[in-house]
């Protein structure tokens, strides 16, 4: 079918907002294209529909708050405080009509800790009824990319609540005293409303207290905050984000419940990362990629994709092999690539299909003849020969 590519990118942002209407005519689409002899590309369609399927059978409902209120409803409207000197907004708000953040894929162990911090607020009035109260502080820390702002936005989405995100260009004031009354206002406008306070690079204004190389000005920040964070207590939940957490003030680890850490992701991850962002029938490239990317944060990993899926279509020589654009994109670029994987990426084509073929049985030789554009019988070959080579080193 002619521009169905293009079709099927409006099929993905229309499943965006699922519903039963557009689900029966993608089926009817898919049923009819295949009367019609056209069966690949019927069967993307089925796969689209059971991965949006998948997805959302994962994803818990929409949280039911508690009637216990944590203050005002915002509106669209509110006005955020700015720093009396320059006028620069201390926080940006996002309602939650706005917020359309889909949950990273993450190890399980963490996973199954966002589940639970989701349950407590989901069965808030039970907690409640016991004596007990939700988490309601959350740190989140990791590498950058690895989806820590997407978990914050992903949580407020949940609870259907604003996210008032904090502005260090606003906060952080080069005037004594006025980055502690900044805090102050923010926290101030924070507790007046049912909202998600998210401190976003949260190290600039949390660094411990006894660092040398700070003046006594971060000092009165720090004690500052861990006012202000106490003083939040059963009026709002905050979630902090940093990728620095090891110059967090050890004060500040005990304001949060709850502790995140977010991991790289593992090549699982990374092959189910870029095999969402490539077309169909890529699945070896997906795996190419994430084998690429060792040690890469999820974002990482989709840059990689969306690059390689422009190179790919816009490259001059049609012929040219899957194995080529990729080692392209890999060597022009800032994403980060382990110094063994650097290493392999400049061998040859023998060479190189013996590291693929050895890569923990990632690759079927099928997978391999698709990648270097060759006959599977030439990468028998060539694992053959490395290992009729193997003695001449004289061991």
């Amino acid at each position: 079918m002619q521009h169905f590519s293009i079709l099927k990118s409006l099929l993905r942002v229309a499943l965006a907002h699922d519903s039963d209407p557009l689900r029966h005519q993608i089926e009817r689409l898919a049923t009819a294209m295949s009367d019609a002899g056209d069966e690949r590309d019927a069967a993307a369609l089925v796969k689209m529909l059971n991965n949006r399927e998948r997805s959302a059978s994962l994803a818990p409902s929409r949280i039911r708050r508690s009637a216990v209120s944590l203050g005002e409803r915002m509106t669209s409207s509110v006005r955020v405080p700015v720093d009396k000197d320059s006028a620069a907004p201390l926080a940006t708000v996002y309602m939650p009509e706005v917020l359309d953040a889909r949950l990273p894929l993450f190890p399980a162990s963490l996973q199954e800790n966002i589940d639970a911090l989701v349950r407590e607020w989901a069965k808030s009035d039970e907690l409640l009824n016991a004596g007990l109260n939700p988490s309601q502080s959350l740190l989140i820390y990791g590498a950058p990319g690895t989806g820590k702002t997407t978990v914050a936005m992903w949580l407020a989405q949940q609870l259907q609540l604003p996210v008032v995100v904090a502005r260090l260009d606003g906060l952080i004031s080069s005037f004594l005293g006025n980055t502690a009354r900044n805090l102050g206002s923010l926290f101030d406008f924070a507790n007046r409303y049912e909202c998600v306070l998210v401190l976003d690079e949260f190290d600039a204004i949390a660094k411990l207290r006894d660092d040398p190389n700070e003046v006594g000005e971060i000092k009165r920040v720090v004690n500052a905050l861990l006012q202000n964070m106490d003083g939040r207590e059963g009026k709002g939940i905050t979630i902090g984000l940093t990728n620095h957490e090891m110059l967090l003030d050890p004060a500040i680890w005990r304001r949060f419940e709850v502790q995140l850490a977010v991991p790289l992701p593992g090549l699982e991850q990374r092959i189910v990362i870029a095999d969402r962002l490539l077309d169909d029938g890529l699945a070896a490239e997906a795996k190419l990629i994430a084998w690429l990317c060792d040690g890469a944060s999820g974002a990482e990993v989709q840059t990689m994709a969306m690059k390689y899926r422009k190179r790919r279509l816009l490259r001059d020589d049609p012929e040219s092999a899957p194995i080529e654009t990729a080692l392209q994109v890999a060597q022009s670029t800032s994403i980060r690539v382990e110094s063994d994987r650097r290493r392999q990426i400049q061998l040859d084509e023998a060479p190189l299909t013996v590291e693929l073929a050895t890569a923990d049985g990632l690759f079927s030789h099928a997978e391999l003849a698709q990648l270097f554009k060759c006959s599977t019988k030439t990468i028998q070959r060539r694992l053959s020969d490395s290992i009729g080579e193997g003695p001449s080193d004289g061991k």
